[in-house]
């Protein structure tokens, strides 16, 4: 029951924890950009569908940061339930 109340404040949490790290990856993440932009001018047309997916790739996997959050949450719970 208590997760369910929270629900609203954690999602909303784990979004701007995900805004946080995305800010702090800025540059990285633009570096990356830049590369696949580059081979895609470099390459024939039919590698862009390989080079546009392992891009997706590499923006989907900071997602994991809000399963992350979630779990320290949770667990942050759970130590003080049980005491």
């Amino acid at each position: 029951m208590l997760m369910e109340w929270l629900e609203p404040a954690i999602e909303k949490r784990t979004w701007e924890v995900l805004e946080i790290c995305e800010d702090e990856n800025k540059e990285l993440i633009s570096i990356f950009t830049q590369k696949i932009n580059e081979l895609k001018n470099k390459m024939p047309a039919s590698i862009s569908k390989e080079l546009n997916e392992l891009e997706e790739i590499f923006i989907q996997k900071n997602l994991v940061v809000r399963t992350a959050y979630r779990i320290g949450f949770e667990d942050g719970v759970k130590v003080i339930t049980n005491k």
